[in-house]
């Protein structure tokens, strides 16, 4: 029996949430199960949905949506809850915006003008995606020929009291090897490389790999 995925929409225009969550509810594997219009009142009520992923748009009441979804992190490791997959949506697409929202947390960008069956796909993407990124992508996304300002969480603290295994980890992951070679050479199983990352990125209140990436760009990683 196919899982249905519980999906929730935070966006301030309700013709917007009305429109997303009839596609949503029209398949037969997804259902909106959370709506909300308010940056304050999400931040309370999200992290007890149980959501497989979870739309934020650009614009909430109160708060931008790639500040809410720095806001939202560390309330979710508060509450013990795992993040969700989260979706950044917007009127339009631009790389600085993209950029913005994977430095924040988000798993990719989805606009108005995008086709119904490209949020459909990115929404099962992000609920099935797998834990390793295209480094590749991010860095093309980085390096642009104009480089877009971007802010990340300060991790420097949190980097401090990373174990000596933790450290090592973290340094093969930002000379972009994947978890099979990171496997390889530190001689760890690939599910305990995947158990490291996933404590680091606990340690950091940091919602992605890409995240971790973008914060993590020329910092001295200390063994704690």
């Amino acid at each position: 029996m196919t899982k249905t995925l519980r999906i929730g929409i935070i966006d301030a225009d309700e013709d917007i949430r009305f429109g997303r969550r009839m596609l949503i509810d029209s398949q037969d594997d997804c259902q909106v199960v959370f709506e909300d219009d308010s940056a304050e009142s999400s931040k309370l009520r999200a992290p007890e949905a149980a959501l497989d992923v979870l739309l934020i748009d650009h614009r909430v009441r109160g708060l931008d949506g790639v500040s809410l979804i720095s806001k939202l992190i560390p309330i979710y490791q508060e509450n013990k809850v795992e993040m969700p997959p989260v979706i950044m949506t917007g009127a339009y697409f631009s790389s600085e915006l993209l950029l913005a929202s994977i430095a924040a947390g988000a798993t990719d960008l989805v606009t108005l003008d995008s086709q119904s069956q490209d949020l459909l796909n990115a929404i099962r993407s992000a609920a099935g995606s797998e834990q390793e990124i295209d480094f590749q992508s991010l860095k093309s996304l980085i390096n642009q020929p104009e480089p877009f300002d971007y802010q990340t969480p300060n991790i420097d603290t949190s980097l401090a009291f990373l174990t000596d295994k933790e450290a090592e980890v973290l340094g093969c992951f930002m000379q972009c090897k994947d978890d099979d070679e990171i496997s390889k050479e530190l001689d760890m199983p690939k599910y305990r490389v995947r158990s490291t990352i996933k404590a680091i990125l606990e340690k950091c209140s940091l919602a992605t790999r890409a995240q971790l990436f973008l914060s993590a760009q020329n910092k001295v990683v200390s063994n704690g």
